[in-house]
């Protein structure tokens, strides 16, 4: 009997876990050179087009990926965001209910770019109608809408990590209510207060958030009480 018991309440808590799942990004590590060649080293190019929307159109170098080497976290290239500037993914996955996302990607500290008070910004919105208009002239006025930015975290750079070096920034967990706009998902990164801002390595997962039945929660009660009681 005492083995039955364990295989069920075995069973009742394995049916409140549920497995995130990622979301893909498209070109997470911006290694795509979108002038069909690999970067040599050194170079650069502003064009993150098609993967990447910027907020002054394609090639305005607001940002810009650029291969120099040691400074990446995953491969040879990274991502730099001029003061005020600022990209975004629609990621084409719509926003659930009842669900946590989760944005992780490592933020650079460049040499005499990322300068103390450096704001390095990363954020999940819902949407992205308007972005790069001008009543969102700068990431902080993305960040500072409230119906379009569900989430957001910032990190100094210099800070975070050694300069010269890319480190794993703290990941931007958020979670939706039981309703939520009809957008897409949006992955949003920008660029605050005082030197450029260099992202790699962007990844996005969505958990489901387990909905626990009232009779489950039942089964599960009433099934410890019986073991007490033996």
């Amino acid at each position: 009997m005492k083995k039955i018991l364990n295989n069920l309440c075995l069973v009742g808590a394995t049916a409140l876990l549920s497995h995130g799942a990622s979301i893909t990004v498209a070109d997470p590590g911006f290694e795509i050179n979108n002038n069909g060649a690999d970067l040599p080293s050194g170079g650069w190019s502003n064009d993150l087009s098609p993967d990447w929307q910027e907020r002054g159109g394609v090639g305005n170098g607001d940002a810009f990926e650029e291969f120099i080497p040691g400074f990446s976290a995953e491969g040879t290239d990274h991502v730099g965001i001029n003061v005020g500037g600022y990209l975004w993914q629609d990621t084409g996955v719509a926003l659930q209910p009842n669900t946590t996302y989760t944005l992780s990607l490592a933020a650079g500290n460049r040499a005499g770019q990322s300068n103390a008070g450096n704001i390095t910004t990363y954020s999940i919105l819902a949407g992205a109608t308007n972005l790069g208009v001008a009543n969102y002239a700068t990431a902080a006025d993305v960040v500072a809408d409230n119906a379009l930015t569900l989430a957001t975290q910032t990190v100094n750079a210099t800070t975070l990590t050694a300069a010269g070096s890319f480190a794993e920034a703290p990941p931007l967990v958020f979670t939706t209510g039981a309703s939520v706009p009809a957008q897409n998902v949006v992955i949003f990164l920008g660029a605050d207060g005082l030197g450029r801002s260099h992202f790699d390595n962007i990844r996005l997962d969505a958990s489901p958030v387990p909905e626990v039945s009232t009779s489950l929660l039942g089964v599960l009660a009433g099934l410890v009480l019986l073991r007490r009681r033996r």
